[in-house]
């Protein structure tokens, strides 16, 4: 079997999964289908396709990093694929990273009229570490992405010696 047909049948296979993952029940959701999170006060209504979305990046990328390290780099197709579920996957952190940023408490102190009350201290909160999570998640990939694209070239570099 060609490596292109079976990558091709790899991936209609991954999304089949990654599809399966976020609708088990095979119901075909509308375009007005969101999902509602409640974090304390705050509402969140996020599309049902963006889930799909982070689903089947998840999914790729998780698959494809396994086969690359099983094959040692020497599959360009699957290094390929993974290089491009890796670029996603920092731009989706990123994105994160962003709207986490927004949700930080900053330490510090307020101080409120009259100005006999005493100082309101802010504390920082729960969203400050999982910022820090973020970055370093983000770090790892980025790192992955490096080193998978030098290996990556010097595969290229020596299969193009060969011939």
């Amino acid at each position: 079997m060609n490596r292109l047909t079976k990558e091709i049948i790899w991936s209609v296979v991954l999304l089949i999964i990654s599809y399966l993952a976020y609708n088990p029940n095979l119901v075909f959701p509308n375009k007005e289908t969101t999902v509602d999170i409640n974090i304390h006060d705050t509402y969140f209504v996020i599309e049902s396709t963006n889930i799909l979305i982070l689903t089947i990046l998840f999914v790729f990328f998780f698959t494809y990093l396994v086969r690359m390290i099983i094959t040692r780099f020497r599959i360009i197709t699957i290094n390929s694929i993974f290089l491009l579920s890796n670029l996603l996957m920092i731009v989706l952190i990123a994105q994160v990273i962003k709207i986490i940023k927004i949700f930080t408490i900053e330490a510090g102190i307020t101080i409120y009229p009259p100005l006999s009350a005493p100082p309101q201290i802010h504390r920082d909160n729960a969203f400050e570490t999982l910022f820090y999570f973020f970055v370093i998640a983000e770090i790892i990939v980025v790192a992955t992405f490096i080193f998978s694209s030098l290996k990556t070239i010097a595969i290229l570099k020596r299969a193009i010696k060969t011939k």
